[in-house]
């Protein structure tokens, strides 16, 4: 899955979200930004969602 920090914007992938931010180490809320469609091709995340 791929998560993106709600305070930095960081992205990244992680089976779950950690309790701080691997970059901003801010204890925020992570959003799924992973792409469950075709339209993807293969990119981690949606980027139509960062």
């Amino acid at each position: 899955m791929t998560w993106k920090c709600s305070n930095c914007g960081y992205t990244f992938s992680a089976e779950k979200p950690p309790e701080k931010c691997p970059a901003c180490q801010v204890k925020c809320e992570f959003l799924d930004v992973s792409c469950y469609t075709p339209d993807c091709q293969g990119q981690p995340g949606d980027p139509r969602l960062r």
